[in-house]
């Protein structure tokens, strides 16, 4: 099954299809996961069989028959759709009911704290980015932006922070920039700016705003190049555009993992910069000459105490 064809579908909505052709190992699954879904969050193969009083091979089976390579890939797949539609509070139930697990198993590597257990869940979200992303992908979205005569970067509520670090990223190498955090009037005038050759960035994480859903199937509706940086193919913002980058971010509890998305929008900033050095070097003086004369950045005259005069 191609990954388009599971977004359409629905790996919930496609078990209760084939419910009446699953047989009675396959059914007792089904059941489980239709009325437990969100179990599969942090529920491994072995627990799920002794849930079902089925055998691990019968899950795999059932696995395969929705077109899936193994448990893992499926349950992957649950996680991803639930990660859309969780509220916040029950980010937060899960995330409670994730470390209960931990703890009876007692084999949580990174402890038991808060910030251990963030620390690894982002640690894992960079090592799957480092997986994710593709290298000539990666490199033809560089060229992108130097193709660019304007940059958008839209994102709203929790990821207008990734939009507005990216463009004050960008501007400072390239200066037609603009950042797009909600649907009002002076925000939609920077839209008719973009011309064919503009790149209009669109950043959306569960639980997808739905103005930054409205706005980028707006701009995919122009005269431009869009670029969707979101979590899966199940988001709503996933293949809008040109190019579509799917960054881990996961669900650790009610707060947002945005240190993989952050490391991306990172590293094509720099790598924008360092292949046209020059003139990103010619614009980080001019920026660096600005900040100084509008006396932005705090600036220390001398170190130590002070010697008294004579």
């Amino acid at each position: 099954m191609k990954k388009s064809e599971k977004g359409k579908n629905r790996v919930l909505d496609r078990i209760k299809t084939e419910h009446d052709n699953f047989t009675p190992a396959q059914k007792a699954i089904a059941e489980y996961i239709l009325h437990n879904p969100e179990s599969l969050l942090f529920m491994s193969i072995n627990e799920l069989a002794e849930a079902t009083k089925v055998s691990m091979a019968s899950i795999v089976r059932f696995c395969n028959v929705l077109g899936f390579d193994g448990y893992t890939q499926f349950s992957k797949e649950i996680q991803e759709m639930l990660q859309g539609q969780l509220s916040t509070s029950g980010r937060f139930r899960i995330a409670q009911s994730n470390r209960a697990v931990s703890e009876n198993r007692k084999l949580s590597t990174w402890g038991d704290s808060a910030f251990s257990r963030i620390l690894g869940h982002e640690i894992e979200n960079l090592n799957r980015l480092a997986e994710n992303v593709r290298v000539e992908d990666f490199n033809a979205l560089a060229k992108m932006i130097l193709e660019a005569d304007r940059i958008i970067t839209l994102g709203c509520m929790a990821s207008a922070s990734l939009a507005g670090h990216m463009g004050r990223m960008l501007c400072k190498v390239f200066h037609e920039v603009d950042v797009v955090d909600n649907e009002g009037v002076l925000n939609a005038a920077k839209f008719l700016r973009l011309t064919p050759e503009s790149v209009v960035f669109v950043i959306a994480f569960p639980r997808y705003p739905a103005a930054t859903v409205r706005m980028g199937k707006a701009a995919a509706d122009m005269a431009c190049r869009v670029v969707s940086l979101t979590d899966s193919h199940l988001s709503p913002i996933s293949g809008l555009g040109e190019l579509t980058f799917h960054i881990p971010v996961g669900i650790p509890s009610f707060v947002d993992a945005y240190t993989a998305p952050l490391t991306f929008i990172n590293a094509l900033c720099t790598e924008v910069a360092e292949v046209n050095s020059e003139r990103a070097t010619e614009s980080l003086n001019a920026f660096d000459a600005l900040a100084s004369k509008g006396k932005i950045f705090y600036k220390q005259t001398w170190r130590g105490r002070p010697r008294n005069s004579e």
